[in-house]
């Protein structure tokens, strides 16, 4: 019975076509601009990769632009908890992320994602290389890279999200 809470626990979801809705009072970052932390654009929020069970947002998916990159826009997911929400403008900053982190992480491609490639996500934007002794499948979202409070950080109104 454990595995079926773990599983339902690891089950993710786009917000766009499913039936939850950002909770009132909080923001709607699709579409926002993406900076890095010296406050180059960098792309844009495409979307929202949640777990309905919980209703917790775990990833932005994020549309990287190509000049940036030095190559075509690319779709990618940034762990919720890495990003925060500028406190006055609709922009999200990525201030403990680098670009090679960015450019090392995996294309996020709906159709074939599947909760073993978080491990791979995670390892993208991961400076510890020992990080896989302390997170295990019980406990993968208590780490920060997934504490939505540094996401929303002053502008969190304490609702339940989704």
């Amino acid at each position: 019975m454990a595995t079926e809470n773990i599983d339902d626990n690891r089950r993710l979801e786009e917000l766009d076509g499913s039936d939850y809705e950002i909770a009132d009072g909080e923001p709607h970052v699709k579409g926002w601009h993406i900076k890095e932390h010296s406050g180059a654009s960098i792309g844009k929020v495409h979307d929202l990769l949640f777990n309905p069970a919980t209703r917790k947002v775990r990833y932005l998916i994020a549309n990287l632009e190509a000049r940036v990159f030095g190559v075509e826009n690319r779709e990618v997911l940034i762990p919720i908890g890495l990003a925060e929400l500028h406190l006055t403008k609709d922009e999200v900053y990525l201030p403990a992320i680098t670009i090679a982190q960015l450019a090392a992480a995996p294309d996020y491609i709906r159709e074939t994602f599947k909760p073993e490639d978080e491990t791979i996500v995670r390892d993208a934007f991961s400076d510890n290389i020992d990080i896989q002794q302390t997170w295990d499948e019980r406990t993968f979202y208590e780490h920060d890279h997934y504490n939505e409070r540094n996401f929303y950080g002053r502008r969190f109104t304490g609702g339940d999200g989704i």
